[in-house]
């Protein structure tokens, strides 16, 4: 027998279990979140699909269901032990992987997943039936096995929990050639996952933060065994910072991409623990407006002090990059903006992986805070370029180019003011050809809209915002829960959804242009007004807030504020 057992006990870093689920299982009722419960057969076929859902099959065959039950077993319950070793065995004897069941039983990261079960399983085997370990290596070797070959890799986060799964059977096998193997395979990986911002590619907010706790725990292991981390692992270092600028001030993640709603607090880092806490602990990190190579936006007002609370801040994002991503959605030029504790535009969310009616619209282009041609497809490889940016003290400027369509020129200029916090967005799109273009803006669920010409009165609770939009718009619109076509709702959760009102307004023409104003008050919204002015090419508008009128300026290239006047009203 040459398994390690040292090794597998270093490499079982998980030990604790809740008593009601291993009672659960020992009496025949599985529950694998977030599905419902379901009786396990007697006899398993191993192609059982109780709910017709890809989440649920790949779960089963990863057996990590069957984890209490070995916990519980190595800590001396025998009826978990029976019954976790009869379902192992009944597995691996109808799937292996010549003639499997089921594809599902050896798809990319399940295999891995389920190694590291049977990897710590391995001191168990030995004290309780010792006669088993030979068996219990050959199965090991096969998935190890399995795991080496590079056709059955998979992409993203699956290879890295396959890579860390064969460095612990490189370990636990006493297999220095499979450790290496694994070792380098995890630096490839690094690199290829990670800029040298510390941006994750995955696009989406939620596995930004998923990755960093995989990897953390990953490369973990080789500090467990004292052996140096795979070259590049300092770029995950930077994550947490990233995590950090974005989160809202509410403390959850802002939903791009496949994210629903998630707070980051796992992560221990002095940033987070800042954003998570509602700015109580923790340390701030330094910028209040961050721009990432990879396709990311996020700003702020402020972090807090005593004036304005920190929850109280105005946040916003801006997404560029390629629409093509592992978790990510085609959501270039798309705008988050949150302000006075209101979501008041959101992100869709995942509400699920595969497919449907839902899933379809969350992870549309046309479902996001972008600007869509009426009756074109999209390219599904689209790519938005952010030619242009400045931060300065009062503005924030971004230039952008999105060739999502065949022979239209699509731009989106956005301006912050650092000074009113409000957004001014600039959509131009041109074609030979004439065209119907949408802009649209995906509300909060909290948010209500009542639409008054060209201006959108919004209100949350209390709170007040305005959506304005210039006189060039030939119609604006409202969708809430629609379900034919499916329409006016975000996701909250796995297969779980709330009626959120969408605004969409449409502009007809071979060249069109929206000029949109969206920003919040407090006690009262602003409004806006155009103001005429005589440079060619130039725009200004009055942002009135009540106590002051602040007056930008909008030339094609730069943008400025001639005046603030302060009302005596």
């Amino acid at each position: 027998m040459t398994l390690d057992l040292g090794a597998a006990l270093r490499q079982t870093t998980a030990t604790s279990y809740s008593q009601d689920e291993v009672d659960r299982l020992l009496a025949g009722r599985l529950r694998m979140q977030p599905h419902p419960e379901w009786q396990l057969p007697e006899e398993p076929t191993w192609r059982e699909d109780p709910f017709e859902d890809r989440n649920w099959r790949f779960q089963f065959h990863m057996l990590r269901w069957l984890e209490p039950l070995r916990r519980a077993a190595s800590k001396g319950n025998d009826a978990a032990y029976r019954m976790w070793l009869r379902w192992v065995l009944d597995w691996v004897e109808k799937n292996p992987p010549s003639a499997p069941r089921t594809d599902w039983a050896w798809t990319d990261m399940s295999d891995g997943i389920r190694v590291q079960q049977l990897c710590s399983a391995a001191p168990m085997i030995a004290d309780r039936a010792p006669e088993l370990l030979p068996w219990l290596e050959s199965t090991i070797r096969v998935h190890a096995d399995h795991l080496a070959d590079p056709a059955n890799m998979g992409n993203a986060n699956h290879a890295l929990h396959q890579q860390e799964s064969l460095f612990v059977c490189g370990r636990v096998l006493q297999d220095e050639e499979l450790e290496r193997l694994a070792s380098s395979r995890m630096s490839a990986l690094l690199k290829e996952q990670y800029d040298e911002q510390g941006m994750n590619a995955e696009g989406a907010t939620a596995y930004h933060y998923n990755n960093y706790l995989w990897w953390e725990r990953a490369l973990g292991r080789f500090d467990l065994e004292g052996i140096h981390r795979p070259d590049g692992a300092d770029r995950h270092l930077h994550a947490p910072e990233e995590i950090a600028h974005a989160t809202k001030p509410d403390g959850l993640l802002v939903p791009i991409g496949d994210t629903d709603e998630q707070s980051p607090k796992l992560i221990q880092s002095p940033f987070v623990e800042y954003v998570t806490t509602g700015g109580r602990s923790g340390s701030a990190p330094r910028d209040t407006a961050k721009v990432y190579d990879a396709g990311y936006v996020f700003a702020r007002s402020g972090w807090g002090d005593t004036r304005r609370s920190y929850a109280d801040q105005t946040f916003y994002t801006l997404r560029f990059g390629p629409a093509r991503r592992v978790h990510g959605h085609p959501d270039g030029t798309s705008l988050t903006y949150s302000s006075h504790g209101v979501n008041w535009l959101t992100d869709l969310g995942k509400y699920q992986y595969g497919r449907s009616v839902p899933r379809d619209h969350f992870a549309s282009r046309e479902g996001h805070s972008v600007l869509s041609i009426d009756g074109r497809a999209a390219f599904n490889d689209a790519y938005v370029e952010l030619v242009d940016h400045s931060l300065f003290s009062l503005a924030h400027q971004f230039f952008l180019e999105d060739n999502s369509y065949n022979g239209v020129e699509i731009t989106r200029r956005v301006i912050y003011s650092t000074r009113g916090e409000y957004l001014v967005i600039i959509d131009k799109a041109r074609s030979r050809r004439r065209l119907v273009a949408s802009q649209r803006w995906q509300l909060g669920p909290d948010v209500d809209a009542t639409i008054d010409d060209h201006e959108v009165n919004l209100t949350a609770a209390d709170r007040h915002a305005t959506l304005w939009f210039d006189d060039t718009i030939t119609g604006i619109r409202s969708v809430r829960a629609q379900d034919d076509p499916f329409d006016g709702y975000v996701s909250t959760g796995w297969k779980r959804m709330t009626p959120a009102t969408a605004v969409i307004a449409t502009c007809e023409g071979t060249s069109v242009e929206f000029l949109t104003v969206l920003g919040a008050g407090t006690v009262t919204a602003p409004s806006v007004t155009t103001v005429a002015v005589p440079k060619p090419g130039c725009r200004a508008l009055d942002i009135d807030f009540g106590s002051s009128i602040e007056r930008i300026l909008i030339s094609p290239t730069a943008v400025s504020f001639p005046r603030v006047h302060h009302a005596t009203r």
